[in-house]
């Protein structure tokens, strides 16, 4: 047997000096890894701060402001696009919240305006009874002249906050296109305005027969009011692929390639429009394009100034 024995000094010596070592370095290395850390951090999320910062300073009057990018083409540069397409939505928004509040107000003014002034003329002395008679079917004109347009406002809520009511049934194109014509057969003949009926095939769509009913009124009426005397009116309907297509034509005096679109909007009215001094409010052809839509169809308009306008409705078929 050999025994063979070895102090074990040397071993605890250099395991206590490793363990006062690391018992040094763990805390600096920790402090440095959690200064380093918050370093990148910080500065890789600084774009987020400024993003942040900038979000908090854009307001209902200051939707102008935009999100700035890195530059880097990297997610925070998507979320960026992201949200300042949302910021243009909402600008654009809140513009056209204020335009229809300013256009409303100033289309309600004037009916009340004028009401309110003639029932203080007729009252400031005693007057005759034809005479009270007069004053009181103007003022009725002018309220009706507020319930028309608080309609089409109310009608154009309801579409905005997508509860127009709709009754779907199987409506018959060429009824309604017939009563619409013979309802505003006067006021063509007012102006000696021909209204026709062009080509016309039965087609039926399903949908809502009062509000598909004011869709062709007010492009009828406004056929009417724009086209000039010897003019001509006509309505078309015809199956075009899977779309029954109504098509209202005028001679009229027409529209701009620049404002075809924008006759759409609400309260709009083009400058060739304003001088024919037609009245009305500029509601009618948004209620066109809101009923358009809320029954799934299009509407298209093709027009040249001076040599009338065409516009083009797309219903579908069942």
């Amino acid at each position: 047997m050999v025994r063979i024995g070895m102090s074990q000094m040397s071993l605890s010596r250099t395991l206590s000096n490793f363990l006062l070592i690391m018992a040094g370095l763990f805390p600096l290395a920790l402090a440095l890894a959690g200064g380093g850390g918050w370093f990148f951090a910080h500065r890789a999320l600084k774009p987020v701060d400024r993003m942040t910062q900038t979000a908090r300073k854009i307001k209902a009057g200051q939707l102008h402001a935009r999100l700035e990018k890195t530059g880097a083409n990297d997610e925070l540069d998507r979320l960026a696009d992201t949200l300042n397409e949302m910021f243009g939505r909402l600008e654009s928004a809140f513009t056209e919240m204020r335009q229809f509040t300013a256009d409303a107000s100033h289309e309600l003014q004037t009916p009340l305006t004028i009401l309110r002034g003639e029932i203080e003329v007729a009252l400031r002395s005693k007057r005759s009874p034809d005479e009270y008679t007069d004053v009181l079917k103007s003022s009725l004109e002018e309220i009706q002249r507020i319930s028309v347009l608080v309609e089409g406002l109310l009608l154009l809520a309801r579409s905005d906050a997508g509860m127009l009511k709709m009754d779907r049934a199987p409506v018959d194109l060429v009824l309604v296109a017939e009563e619409v014509l013979n309802r505003l057969g006067p006021a063509a003949a007012a102006k000696a305005v021909t209204l026709t009926l062009g080509r016309i095939e039965p087609l039926e769509v399903s949908g809502d027969l009062v509000h598909l009913r004011r869709l062709l009124f007010n492009l009828v009426d406004n056929a009417i009011k724009y086209t000039p005397a010897k003019g001509a009116v006509r309505v078309t309907i015809a199956r075009s692929d899977l779309f029954a297509a109504v098509w209202v034509e005028d001679t009229g005096i027409g529209i701009l390639p620049e404002e075809q679109q924008r006759v759409f909007q609400r309260f709009y009215r083009s400058a060739d429009a304003r001088s024919q001094a037609q009245g009305g409010s500029g509601l009618g052809l948004s209620i066109v394009k809101s009923i358009t839509e809320a029954h799934e169809g299009r509407i298209e308009v093709e027009s040249e100034p001076g040599r009338g306008s065409v516009f083009k409705i797309y219903l579908p078929l069942p």
